[in-house]
């Protein structure tokens, strides 16, 4: 930027905060260098102050929720779903006409498993350590062999892990997937307030952003053309998953089928909680519309409820794989709403008569839910599906949803299918057992091979001598 130019866009960028009551923000100014003056001027001018103001005073506002009427709602069981015996075919025929993509949300750090990349680099896998990354990638390899497509796969990264998300793929040659057909879009940033609506100085030459929550992956969609460009492409339906589960079924063709044959806008899965406070937002009707309220906002006397049949009222938790239709994103996806939280932040505390201090703020997070889509939708469903074939999460090092139970998860489900095959004795309990997505992505796929490779399944699991091998790997 030449000097003229500098100067200009520095005035500009006073005066904007200065009728915005944001002046503080300048407070190091004249202390930065070019280059960091630049960082302070791009964050300052990715700010829609109009919305920030709208959230802020939203929060004013104390909107209260004691209006609400929660009730249980409907979803497809398990038993039920024997009655829709041609949800599949449906699936199928959308899948062979390439009306569904892939969409996934992979802006998180590894920071909370003790790694320092972007969460989908982790490898997790219980015998070959392979990346979450490379899971789905290689269901994706699968899938368009067997349905003769190339699939798209959009990819929502965060600001922090854009570039690093697609350097590891560029080093693994995308896995061996249509590099034309791997999508990577940036997650949006809202900053973070003050409990007073003042914006935060996390760096001299910084504003404390933070993500715009799961439902912003939506309105990034919308925002940056890509819903367009996806309806141009004949897709009709989005299949959602976010990155740390790597058991996700990301091309059930029941799920997908039942989505089109009820003609729902956004269908989720769900499954039945091991006990009342665990962390997965709740199925239910709120003012007799269907919603998925987070656990943290069920009151306890509903959380507790139990019905005639002596279960939990609200059994049912979301885990984060949806349908949504292309139509229904084009049209009401700048509805979803905003929510706050407060939160603990270290930021710059700055006042006229003293200096600036770096310290712990109450600060006001901004962010979205992605299942804020149900409740604006005119359709919806809920599906059921097993916990123990789709749902083992990676979120911490240890303890609950840690590193070990992803592992042991995975290998248990990979021994089920060799169980339903035949090929699995009782005695056999300690064994890491894995069968790569590009051999079978999902049990029936893997029963279907067993008929025509029996005798090459054998020859992975047990060794010359007869005796079970200590690591199983199918590929």
């Amino acid at each position: 930027m030449n000097t003229f130019g500098r100067n200009i866009k520095e005035a500009n960028l006073i005066k904007k905060m200065i009728k915005h009551g944001q002046e503080h923000v300048l407070y190091f100014w004249d202390e930065l260098n070019n280059s960091k003056k630049n960082n302070l001027i791009n964050d300052l001018f990715s700010i829609n102050f109009k919305k920030t103001k709208k959230y802020f005073n939203d929060f004013l506002k104390h909107k209260s929720n004691h209006h609400r009427i929660i009730q249980p709602t409907e979803y497809l069981s398990i038993l039920d779903r024997k009655k829709n015996n041609d949800i599949k075919s449906i699936g199928e025929e959308s899948l062979k006409s390439n009306k569904i993509a892939f969409l996934t949300v992979a802006g998180g750090q590894g920071s909370r498993l003790g790694y320092n990349k972007p969460k989908g680099c982790f490898p997790i896998t219980p015998v070959k350590n392979n990346s979450l990354f490379q899971i789905f990638a290689e269901k994706i390899k699968f899938y368009s062999h067997y349905y003769k497509n190339n699939f798209y796969w959009y990819i929502m990264t965060s600001e922090f892990n854009y570039s690093s998300t697609i350097i590891f793929f560029e080093k693994n040659k995308y896995f061996g997937l249509n590099k034309k057909n791997v999508i990577f879009f940036k997650q949006a940033m809202l900053p973070t307030l003050t409990l007073d609506g003042n914006l935060i100085l996390c760096k001299k030459d910084k504003l404390f952003l933070n993500p715009d929550g799961h439902g912003g992956i939506l309105k990034a969609l919308l925002k940056i053309g890509l819903l367009y460009e996806m309806k141009n492409n004949g897709i009709k339906h989005l299949s959602y998953f976010q990155i740390d589960n790597p058991l996700v079924k990301i091309a059930d063709p029941y799920f997908i089928g039942y989505h089109i044959k009820e003609k729902s806008m956004v269908s989720s899965k769900v499954i039945p909680k091991l006990y009342p406070e665990e962390k997965l937002g709740s199925i239910c009707k709120i003012n007799e519309v269907n919603s998925v309220i987070e656990y943290s906002d069920l009151p306890k006397e509903e959380m507790y409820k139990k019905n005639s049949k002596g279960e939990l009222e609200y059994l049912m938790g979301s885990i984060a794989i949806h349908i949504f239709d292309i139509e229904f994103l084009l049209n009401f996806t700048k509805k979803i709403p905003i929510h706050f939280a407060k939160k603990t932040v270290k930021g710059y505390s700055i006042s006229d008569n003293k200096d600036a201090i770096l310290k712990n703020i109450d600060g006001l997070k901004f962010e979205t839910f992605v299942f804020d889509s149900i409740p604006i939708s005119t359709k919806s469903i809920f599906f059921e599906t097993v916990r123990d074939n789709e749902f083992f999460p990676l979120k911490n090092k240890d303890g609950a949803d840690s590193i070990a139970t992803c592992k042991k998860g995975q290998s248990k489900l990979f021994a089920n299918w060799l169980r339903a095959a035949g090929l699995w004795n009782e005695e056999y309990k300690d064994q890491r057992v894995e069968i790569s997505p590009v051999y079978a992505p999902d049990k029936e796929f893997f029963l279907e091979k067993v008929k025509k490779d029996s005798d090459n399944i054998i020859k992975a699991i047990f060794d010359k001598n007869g005796k079970i091998r200590n690591e199983i790997y199918i590929k």
